[in-house]
């Protein structure tokens, strides 16, 4: 089947929306109403009738189009309930626009594709919640049990009354700095994002607060048929300190256990973060980065 490139214009969102939606690897960033939040520009490659799609996102600087993987969409890549072979995925890499000489993009975890220089692997973990919490509970390392035992010590206390901008707000503060190239555009995309998916009942802000009702720590976490996505985690030093995102992800994994569904770290390639999740018993499972510079010598010296 022919693969097409469709203006975001042009692409019909309703048919799109269902072919992500019931897509062998379904992720919510692919959804067209959480890409437009999240960019201001993107365009997508269609198979047949809709039959498989990839979304590109780009923009525009020194004159130059490229690809890149906006804020807060983990995995993109190609979506289809057809059988994701190699091959398709590799027809989906080659009909990508010429245009396009300097790409940075992730795939998603079964978008299998042939091996080259341009292709890197990310890490991202993941809980099989379908076991009762108990035994959910057994798989955790012992700091984990150890970190639990503290927290549930400090009185601490779940919130779900919390607002949006005091959310945002509170992650900026906390986490924002550690982030590269957070600006404040993110800080209203954030925002967007997190009333979209409320909109659509498909996310919830879930914070930790002690006694008095100071945050400590708070999440902003996406739902999907398939998946719990630990979105936007963040804490401040008190709660670093009496393990109040240990706390936090123990309730959603005592809350959603006996669910077919995963829970979605959303990964990190920073050692100590993979061991935090590795300590609630989940597995680590790969994603691919495409990353190709076909830029002239000159931008090649802006754009690495």
């Amino acid at each position: 089947m022919e693969i097409k490139l469709l203006k975001r214009e042009e692409i019909d969102d309703k048919v799109w929306n269902g072919c992500v939606h019931f897509a062998v690897n379904a992720m919510p960033y692919a959804y067209t109403w959480y890409l437009d939040n999240v960019t201001e520009e993107w365009e997508g490659l269609v198979m047949g009738n809709y039959k498989a799609v990839m979304p590109l996102v780009f923009e525009k600087k020194f004159g130059v189009e490229y690809l890149y993987q906006p804020f807060f969409t983990q995995q993109l890549g190609v979506f289809t309930s057809l059988p994701l072979t190699k091959n398709l995925v590799n027809n989906f890499i080659a009909a990508i626009p010429k245009k396009y000489k300097y790409i940075d993009i992730n795939l998603n975890e079964i978008n299998d594709i042939s091996e080259s220089e341009e292709i890197s692997k990310r890490s991202n973990y993941f809980l099989d919640l379908n076991l009762d919490y108990a035994l959910l509970k057994s798989n955790y390392s012992k700091n984990t049990i150890r970190n639990l035992n503290k927290a549930e010590n400090s009185e601490l206390l779940i919130q779900y009354n919390i607002k949006p901008e005091t959310f945002v707000d509170f992650y900026i503060k906390n986490t924002a700095d550690k982030i590269d190239n957070f600006k404040d555009k993110h800080k209203h995309m954030m925002l967007r994002i997190i009333y979209k998916a409320l909109s659509f009942q498909l996310g919830s802000i879930i914070s930790v607060t002690d006694k008095n009702g100071e945050i400590l720590a708070a999440n902003f976490i996406l739902f999907h048929p398939t998946r719990i996505i630990n979105l936007l985690p963040t804490s401040n030093n008190e709660g670093k300190s009496k393990n109040a995102m240990v706390f936090l992800i123990d309730y959603l994994l005592q809350k959603n256990a006996n669910q077919k569904k995963i829970f979605d770290f959303e990964g990190s390639m920073i050692e100590g973060i993979a061991r935090f999740y590795k300590g609630f018993g989940a597995e680590e499972t790969n994603y691919y980065r495409l990353k190709r510079n076909k830029l002239p010598w000159f931008y090649r010296i802006i754009k690495k």
